[in-house]
């Protein structure tokens, strides 16, 4: 079962790498990241950490996919938001969200 999350963080370096690559900043990822309940096991490169995704939505409408690990205690750090890419990939938003 995905992790409750309650809080939210993101590193400088997280921070300068979404605004830079995706144009996504630090307030629209935490407000899309805080938007649903709903998060899905994605991959992750480093051995034991949980990473998940969730399909969020900024209160202006923006779309974004939000990927956090999971820290414990109800925390998780967000490493990336960006969005949808593709036809594919915002159609694959609208159905995690139920939009």
């Amino acid at each position: 079962m995905p992790p409750l999350i309650e809080e939210f963080r993101v590193s400088h370096a997280a921070q300068r790498h979404m605004l830079a690559d995706h144009d996504v900043a630090i307030e629209d990822a935490l407000e899309a990241a805080a938007s649903s309940r709903r998060h899905y096991r994605t991959y992750s490169t480093r051995p034991g950490e949980r990473r998940y995704v969730v399909a969020g939505k900024t209160l202006d409408g923006r779309r974004l996919w939000v990927v956090f690990a999971d820290e414990g205690g109800r925390r998780g750090r967000i490493i990336t938001a960006y969005e949808p890419a593709s036809e594919r990939s915002l159609a694959e938003h609208r159905r995690r969200r139920g939009d």
